[in-house]
């Protein structure tokens, strides 16, 4: 049964001082700055990163721009193991639409110098399992891409459960619409209904979601409250005092287009805040499942038919339903799951600003 009294508890406190992190991500653009707000955090302490390269970025250049960004922070460890994991989804063919892998792949265009750190050999799942096994005190996990590495870790070592503290998930949403279709890349797809992180492995996330991990979900109900607007990029390229900064205010100025689209949202940089202050989430416990039924017709515009043939179990790939899959649906048993429903955006983008710029950020207050 869920640590669920503890861990109540837990979400009312402050965060725990230089608490292990691993962070899981598929590099993407907001992965980075989640990456270099964890970094410059004084209550991250990252032991290990892992790439889920089934997600918007391919593992080699996730690991190149992982090292590269290592390297931005001064005093980074030079230990910090970082691998990938596995290309494709537990099942199905789904990937992200390829301009957005591209932009992935190229840090949207914004050069850093090569990094002369070296990646793990292991798997991105024996990674975690080999990170958690060195520490004697409680690890924070953070999870910010499809969970193909997580459900790959559980079900390996299913007796790590108990050395994670939290693990928080940027994925999913259940009272608001989903994010699948985004104009001029995905116009016509079928899903309205899902998130992309859940939508391209929805089977690894059902797997997550039924385990006995202490679960918050930083879905889409919260994050449409902390979208990037000109003004946040304005207001943050006002104080630009770091490396790690000027990375950033390069890349908002790489991708003017996509804030002055609407469509981009501070994903997974809120859950690394939240990651770091719990009581940034606010909301509600849940039981809930992932829909992935299987299908004989699928929906060719985000699937990779090159993927291969038969999944990580040895089992035969199959092909899921593109309108349905990774839709949550609540159901009444199971593990209970914290849904992040609201945040304090004004203080999110406060926050990220001042640790960014190697400040110390102001406290967060009710």
């Amino acid at each position: 049964m869920r640590r669920l009294i503890p861990w109540l508890l837990l979400v009312m406190s402050a965060p725990t001082l230089c608490a292990p992190v691993i962070f899981d991500n598929d590099m993407a653009i907001d992965d980075w700055a989640a990456l270099l707000y964890l970094l410059h955090h004084p209550n991250a302490d990252i032991k290990a990163i892992t790439v889920a390269s089934s997600g918007e970025s391919r593992c080699q250049p996730g690991l190149s721009n992982t090292a590269s960004l290592l390297d931005l922070v001064p005093n980074t460890a030079s230990d910090i193991a970082f691998s990938c994991g596995d290309s494709e989804p537990l099942d199905g063919y789904a990937v992200f639409p390829e301009p957005w892998r591209v932009d992935s792949d190229t840090l949207s265009g914004v050069p850093l110098k090569p990094s002369s750190r070296t990646p793990s050999a292991m798997h991105a799942a024996d990674l975690i399992h080999h990170t958690l096994m060195q520490q004697t005190e409680s690890t924070v996990l953070i999870a910010t891409g499809p969970l193909t590495n997580i459900a790959q870790w559980i079900e390996r070592y299913p007796a790590d459960i108990h050395k994670v503290e939290r693990l928080v998930i940027m994925g999913g949403n259940l009272d608001v619409k989903g994010n699948i279709i985004v104009p001029g890349f995905t116009d016509g797809h079928p899903n309205t209904q899902a998130e992309w992180n859940i939508f391209v492995d929805p089977m690894s996330a059902d797997l997550v979601f039924a385990s006995d991990l202490n679960i918050e979900l930083v879905g889409l109900d919260v994050t449409n409250s902390v979208r990037v607007t000109s003004k946040v990029a304005a207001d943050f390229k006002r104080q630009v005092s770091t490396p790690a900064a000027q990375f950033w205010d390069d890349v908002l100025d790489k991708n003017d287009w996509f804030i002055e689209s609407g469509e981009y949202y501070f994903w997974d940089t809120l859950a690394a805040l939240i990651a770091m202050y719990p009581e940034l989430c606010q909301g509600d416990f849940k039981q809930l499942k992932v829909r992935y039924e299987l299908t004989q017709e699928p929906y060719l515009n985000t699937s990779d038919l090159t993927m291969s043939g038969t999944r990580w179990d040895g089992k035969p790939r199959q092909h899921l339903n593109a309108q349905s899959a990774g839709v949550l649906v609540p159901v009444k048993t199971g593990s209970m799951i914290k849904v992040c429903r609201t945040t304090d955006a004004n203080y999110v983008f406060e926050n990220f600003r001042q640790t960014l710029n190697g400040q110390t950020p102001k406290s967060l207050s009710h």
